[in-house]
């Protein structure tokens, strides 16, 4: 089976809430995911990733609640990045899973380009355009620091993403995409007496 990119975020954002994250953060993380994939970036095993980490009881918080050795959240992060909590210009130390950063540092684009150094990787992006360097091995990374700054006038040589709203996600994150099936599961109500008589099903009044 091979999902949609619009399935494929609406899985990410129930196992995102089944993760821990609130439903506002689970939603920018299903959003995250639709717009890494629709530029064909792995979004699914990078949520998968830091979604199995978090799960594992690993914190993470806000820069000022963060220890030395702590992780910055990639989707707290970047959705107060999107709303503008930070500069154009910014600096993390230490961002867990940061290609689910990329997909907010590009809401703030709009006249002038920005540029997001990772680790050895680059990313560039431009009004409806994204470079980067690197294989997706090297853009998955673990964990990295992370500075965003503003970009040249024109795209480096660097490979460009395409874009498309009818991309699938690839049968090799099918494991991925189970991962997050299994965290999405922790979002439904167990079945009770009240819910079986309300619900689907013929409850007490089974004639059969």
């Amino acid at each position: 089976m091979t999902w949609s990119i619009g399935e494929i975020g609406a899985l990410a954002t129930k196992a995102a809430r089944g993760s821990g994250l609130d439903w506002g953060l689970a939603e920018e993380a299903g959003y995250a995911v639709k717009w890494l994939h629709r530029r064909e970036l792995p979004g699914v095993t990078a949520l998968c990733r830091y979604l199995s980490w978090r799960y594992d009881g690993n914190i993470m918080g806000w820069p000022e609640e963060t220890g030395i050795y702590g992780h910055y959240c990639p989707i707290a992060i970047g959705a107060a990045y999107g709303d503008g909590a930070f500069g154009d210009e910014a600096k993390f130390s230490r961002i867990k899973t940061p290609l689910l950063l990329i997909p907010f540092v590009a809401i703030r684009v709009a006249e002038k380009p920005l540029e997001i150094n990772i680790g050895s990787s680059r990313f560039y992006l431009a009004k409806d355009q994204i470079g980067y360097t690197n294989s997706h091995t090297e853009i998955l990374s673990d964990a990295g620091a992370c500075q965003i700054s503003i970009g040249k006038s024109s795209l480096p040589n660097i490979t460009i993403a395409s874009v498309s709203d009818l991309a699938r996600v690839p049968d090799s994150a099918i494991h991925c995409v189970s991962i997050l099936e299994g965290f999405a599961k922790n979002t439904y109500a167990p079945a009770t007496d009240e819910s079986r008589l309300v619900g689907a099903g013929a409850g007490l009044d089974d004639n059969d």
